[in-house]
């Protein structure tokens, strides 16, 4: 699939519109939020990129082993994922769990309830992970999608990158109010407190403009993606990169955010910081976790294929425009 990266301005929004907080111990009041929207301009053309990532552990990669290291590489890639040797901070492909079983209490999810190991769906191999939420779930905070801790959390002048496959079937409702929340990596303040996510949300999936937007929340200001709908009953890849830092690039720090889709760079911010402070650390994904304050329809999704990897064991290879990425290792 080939998406024509297009930025457009931010609205701006309350501060209630973002959603869910964190501690420095896990996940607190979902409720809780430093979201907000100011309404400036934010996003680039995608056109460059940089990277890096991950020393390799966590139980779940230690569990599965990752792909095989001759798999094709992208077609829009300068250097093939195959033959190289990667080992990220976490790799999770969902095979090595019967069909049916719980994929929480840290195996490998926190927070999620409803997800489990399944055979209905996926990308690779024979399973993946489904993603669940129900009407009787209010915001689903602990039931829907999950949270991975990032330890040791990533610090200024680290980075970060978080690869998955999702799979959206026909009947999937996208109707969390303002949008819904997908993918989001959580900045601890230096005493211990939330200092917001760095979020990629789901907006208009079934139109063209507005499909996607982006925020680092406390700073506020958004950038939104116009393109080509979200499709269904396919597999589709989302990449999202940090460079951390409380000072963005435009002002001369090394503060960057670069998502995406499929091959496509879709995202890439220059003008965000991603950690309020120099002290502040990136120390957890959350992947959906909260339909905000909300009755939510029935829902299910399927996620395969997830890594997570850091400065620690960067990613060798690179998109077409030479950034460091996963891609579709």
């Amino acid at each position: 699939m080939r998406l024509a990266p297009v930025f457009a301005l931010a609205l701006s929004l309350p501060p209630s519109a973002c959603g869910d907080a964190s501690s420095a111990d896990g996940p607190a009041d979902p409720t809780t939020s430093t979201g907000g929207g100011s309404g400036s301009v934010s996003g680039t053309d995608a056109s460059s990129s940089t990277g890096n990532s991950a020393d390799a552990s966590s139980s779940a990669a230690d569990s599965t082993g990752a792909p095989a290291t001759t798999s094709e590489g992208s077609s829009d890639s300068d250097t093939s994922t195959g033959s190289v040797d990667f080992e990220p901070y976490f790799f999770d492909d969902f095979e090595a769990y019967a069909d049916g079983a719980s994929l929480t209490n840290l195996a490998p999810f926190d927070a999620a309830g409803r997800t489990i190991a399944s055979t209905a769906q996926a990308h690779r191999g024979s399973q993946s992970a489904q993603m669940s939420i129900r009407a009787g779930d209010g915001g689903g905070f602990g039931q829907w999608g999950g949270l991975l801790p990032i330890d040791p959390a990533v610090a200024k002048g680290g980075e970060i990158w978080v690869r998955l496959y999702v799979y959206w079937p026909s009947d999937f409702e996208f109707s969390a109010a303002p949008w819904m929340k997908f993918l989001r990596l959580h900045n601890r303040a230096s005493d211990g407190e939330n200092a917001g996510y760095n979020d990629l949300y789901v907006d208009r999936a079934d139109e063209t403009m507005s499909v996607l937007r982006t925020i680092k929340e406390v700073h506020d200001v958004w950038a939104v993606y116009d393109g080509e709908s979200l499709p269904r009953d396919t597999w589709e890849r989302y990449e999202m990169y940090l460079s951390v830092d409380d000072v963005p690039v435009d002002d001369g720090g090394a503060a960057r955010v670069r998502i995406w889709r499929d091959d496509t760079l879709v995202f890439d911010r220059t003008d965000v910081p991603t950690i309020t402070e120099a002290g502040g650390v990136i120390d957890y994904f959350y992947l959906f976790t909260y339909w905000n304050n909300e009755a939510p329809p029935d829902n299910d999704c399927w996620i395969d294929d997830l890594v997570i990897a850091t400065d620690a064991s960067p990613p060798p290879w690179t998109d077409a425009a030479g950034n460091p990425w996963i891609g579709d290792w």
